[in-house]
């Protein structure tokens, strides 16, 4: 029984007599896939990356955020409203689809002029010119939360030319969908508040015409303290109404936000019916210190009424009016919606070709499919002086692999 030891040293002595007697045709391989692959390394331009960084401003509350005793329903819609989204993740990922979009490419297309530099003929689909940009553009998101553009370009100037010209890209489309949401907002928010206006004028009218008829200007103090409370709550009532049509403007009647408001709603329209019709069922509850509004006199009931909805009317104004200024000023803002942290500069060192490597791997390759191709040769020259193994082979293997080969021929 031969010892493995033994076998290993005999296969590796096969080894060097092969590379022994095929080293002329070794060399000569390595050299000239060698040489080749240098040529081609030397001929390919060099290409510089240019890198930019920015981060997203921290947002100060949006639309809502300065409104003392808000809901925090609200408070989180505001984050939407006035920040787009709530966390830097989500501000980079939205970044990201910016500076991915079709309308991104084109503008530095346009800009730089790459469908010469890149020469795609004019016949070629504008597609193919955005293929070639993408392959030269990079867009990640940094563990620390900043986005860097990469842009690759054989001029260092032009690759950061186009790296900064991402950012302010990204700037303007930003503002720009920054400016229709919130004209959008502010559009709602003042069809409301002219409304409120135009209802507090009509009451006001009304209570007048009411004084005049029945000499009515003050009731007992249990009847306006009632008037208070159900102002209130019809107030709260409204607002609740007002963010629930906000929510369902922003997020569809479907969200879980627009659910838990309207939880909310029925809950001050029971508290508000209680106020106006008694709760017989609980006679401990705490709005049966209240008289119910549809025992008061005739004359009486009236004048709650007018006095209820003036006090409702006016909160609602009061509440609208802070949002809809908010509103107009976040209209009219046009800064820069990113802080760029390092603005692109033309890169010194090229980063491609990396030509060690190249030639490297060149050698290699040839190196070991040289030595193959010497290893079969052996292989085939030892099978031949074997007849017996030679002609089993020969039937089983080469002449039909030899007979498919000239049929595809044919």
């Amino acid at each position: 029984m031969s010892n493995p030891g033994d076998q290993k040293s005999k296969r590796l002595e096969d080894l060097l007599i092969v590379l022994v007697k095929y080293r002329k045709l070794i060399l000569l391989n390595v050299l000239i896939v060698t040489i080749a692959a240098i040529v081609t390394s030397l001929l390919i331009s060099n290409k510089y990356t240019a890198t930019a960084s920015f981060i997203s401003p921290k947002k100060k509350g949006g639309l809502f955020g300065d409104i003392g005793g808000f809901s925090s329903t609200i408070k989180d819609l505001s984050r939407t409203l006035g920040g787009r989204l709530g966390t830097v993740s989500d501000e980079a990922y939205n970044y990201l689809v910016i500076l991915q979009s079709r309308t991104a490419s084109e503008m530095v297309i346009k800009e730089f002029n790459l469908r010469e530099i890149y020469e795609i003929d004019e016949d070629k689909p504008y597609e193919d010119v955005i293929k070639a940009l993408s392959n030269y553009v990079d867009f990640n998101i940094e563990d620390e939360g900043n986005i860097v553009i990469s842009v690759t370009d054989e001029i260092p100037k032009r690759a950061a030319k186009m790296a900064n010209y991402y950012v302010e890209i990204l700037n303007e489309i930003s503002t720009e969908l920054n400016v229709t949401e919130s004209r959008n907002n502010r559009e709602f928010i003042e069809k409301r508040f002219i409304q409120a206006q135009n209802d507090i004028l009509e009451l006001e009218d009304s209570m007048e015409v009411f004084s005049k008829k029945y000499n009515v200007l003050a009731m007992e103090e249990q009847i306006k303290a009632a008037i208070e409370v159900a102002a209130e709550v019809k107030a709260q009532l409204e607002i609740a109404k007002l963010e629930r049509e906000i929510l369902i403007k922003n997020y569809g009647e479907a969200n879980p936000l627009v659910q838990e408001s309207n939880i909310k709603v029925n809950e001050l329209t029971n508290q508000l019916s209680k106020i106006k019709f008694g709760e017989e069922k609980n006679l401990r509850s705490s709005f049966n210190i209240f008289v119910p509004f549809e025992k008061v006199p005739e004359t009486g009931v009236m004048y709650i009424r007018l006095m209820r909805n003036y006090e409702i009317q006016t909160k609602i104004l009061e509440f609208i009016y802070p949002i809809y200024e908010q509103a107009k000023i976040e209209e009219q803002k046009d800064i820069p919606v990113v802080l760029v942290v390092d603005e692109a500069v033309p890169p010194e060192k090229k980063s491609s070709p990396k030509r060690s490597l190249i030639v490297i791997g060149a050698f290699l390759i040839s190196f070991f499919l040289s030595l193959g191709y010497a290893l079969m040769k052996e292989s085939y020259c030892a099978l031949q002086t074997d007849e017996v193994r030679y002609k089993k082979i020969k039937t089983g293997i080469i002449d039909p692999l030899k007979s498919i080969f000239k049929r595809k021929q044919k």
